[in-house]
């Protein structure tokens, strides 16, 4: 409220009180209201209070003079209390700043221990949280561990890790691959958000300068976000990768494969992240070198150490197989036997050396006609097989006169002499020609004779 108004009001007050006070003619009753109007003005309005004061006292001091001379005993009793009055909210306000300060003192203190605990309630929170996250994570690591342990089938590992890849980490696009058995390469087995028919079966040449083969040539794990910061990554800047990760799974300091994920987004990935993935695939290194060294055990012991074909146990546990779903499906399965004609002159002419040789080209010859359902095994001796699932007679012997031709144009060095070879081939189908695996051999061994028989170079089905 405007201050002049208030000085206004106070000497209004002191007026009006002055003319009751001039025609009370001493009541009693008067004498009071100054003291009620005072109680109340005093603590709210003290400017009108003094002002109110300042011209009440001399006023009433005056109007006694003039209309009475002297002044009664009652008037400097009200003068008295009018002042303590005007002056008791001064004390009182004093001691109430005092309470308030002090109140103020303690309500701070009290909101900076809230405040503090409020920090230590969120760190303990922050660290219940990652805690419990932690846990999480290392429950999710040993029903790796263990659901690893269940296995030891090469493929069906990685296709382990790569359902623990996509169920905890969220990878938007990555890659697995594994070295070779002949450590020259490293092959993409498992792919997941890419062109799978692209990237599976693809080989990386160990010594290659490919980036791939670069970051496993390191063997450090590698988090790069953006990958323009680093020179490595110039030649995939074009395909829109901003970041890049590379975990190699590294035993006993020999890399066995990777892991290769990539993203267009530059925020993929976190140190923490990154940190777990560490742990995560570090157990995956050691489950994975186990299958594959069983990998390497089992292919051994079901392929020819010479021709690098299957094995005759191999050939004849799977032709046994085939013929149950041939029968199964009523689908026809076609046995292909070849030989090759004159080997044991061959070999008495050039040597067993150049014999070898033969015998590897002829049955890398062999694996290049067959088609990806066709299993090619040694049979014995200079004699392979051809087990071709659902083959009718016709394209059986169609393909096994590709194969004769193709084997009887193929040079064979011998030192600085150049020699050919022909073959035999014979062809019989179940169930056509017979009821079961035995006989299905047996039939084709008798074409196979036959045409052996009837001059040697060509291909003959059973019955002849």
């Amino acid at each position: 409220m405007n201050n002049s108004f208030l000085e206004v009001k106070g000497v209004l007050l002191a007026l009006l009180l002055l003319c009751l006070e001039r025609f009370s003619q001493n009541n009693v009753f008067f004498m009071f209201i100054p003291i009620f109007l005072m109680t109340y003005i005093s603590f709210k309005y003290r400017v009108t209070a003094l002002w109110f004061l300042s011209f009440y006292t001399p006023g009433m001091i005056l109007l006694h003079f003039v209309v009475e001379p002297g002044i009664p005993s009652w008037m400097w009793s009200e003068f008295l209390i009018l002042w303590f009055l005007f002056f008791v909210p001064f004390f009182l306000g004093a001691r109430q700043e005092r309470v308030k300060n002090s109140f103020d003192l303690l309500n701070g203190a009290k909101k900076r221990e809230f405040e503090e605990f409020k920090i230590v309630a969120e760190t303990l929170k922050r660290e219940n949280n990652h805690i419990d996250k932690q846990l999480k994570e290392i429950g999710r690591l040993y029903d790796v561990i263990k659901d690893l342990g269940s296995t030891l089938n090469a493929q069906e590992m990685l296709d382990l890790i790569k359902e623990f890849t996509d169920r905890m980490f969220d990878l938007p696009h990555f890659v697995i691959a594994v070295l070779s058995p002949d450590n020259k390469k490293y092959e993409i087995r498992v792919t997941s958000g890419c062109d799978e028919t692209f990237l599976n079966k693809t080989e990386i040449a160990i010594d290659s300068n490919q980036l791939l083969s670069v970051l496993a040539r390191e063997k450090k794990p590698v988090l790069v976000s953006p990958v323009e910061t680093d020179s490595r990554f110039d030649k995939i800047r074009h395909l829109l990768i901003e970041s890049l990760l590379f975990i190699p799974f590294v035993i006993q300091d020999r890399v066995i494969g990777f892991l290769c994920s990539y993203s267009s987004r530059k925020d993929f990935l976190d140190q923490e992240k990154f940190s777990n993935y560490k742990v995560f695939y570090n157990q995956m290194a050691i489950g994975l070198q186990k299958s594959l060294l069983y990998e390497k055990v089992q292919k051994l012991s079901i392929t020819d150490g010479l021709t690098k074909l299957y094995s005759h146990r191999y050939f004849k546990q799977r032709l046994e197989e085939e013929v149950v779903l041939a029968g199964r499906y009523s689908s026809p399965l076609s046995l292909l036997i070849l030989d090759i004609d004159h080997f044991k002159r061959y070999n008495d002419t050039y040597g067993h050396v150049a014999g070898d040789h033969v015998l590897t080209q002829v049955a890398g010859i062999l694996k290049s006609q067959a088609e990806g359902t066709h299993l090619v095994a040694r049979y014995g001796g200079e004699e392979m097989v051809l087990i071709a699932p659902e083959t009718a007679k016709q394209k059986a012997v169609e393909l096994a006169e590709r194969i004769r031709l193709k084997i009887g144009d193929s040079v064979f060095q011998v030192g600085q002499e150049t020699t050919g070879v022909t073959v035999s081939i014979g062809v019989a189908t179940f169930p056509e020609d017979a009821a079961n695996g035995t006989e299905l051999i047996g039939r084709a061994d008798q074409a196979l004779y036959a045409g052996k028989g009837g001059g040697r170079n060509k291909v003959v089905s059973y019955p002849f």
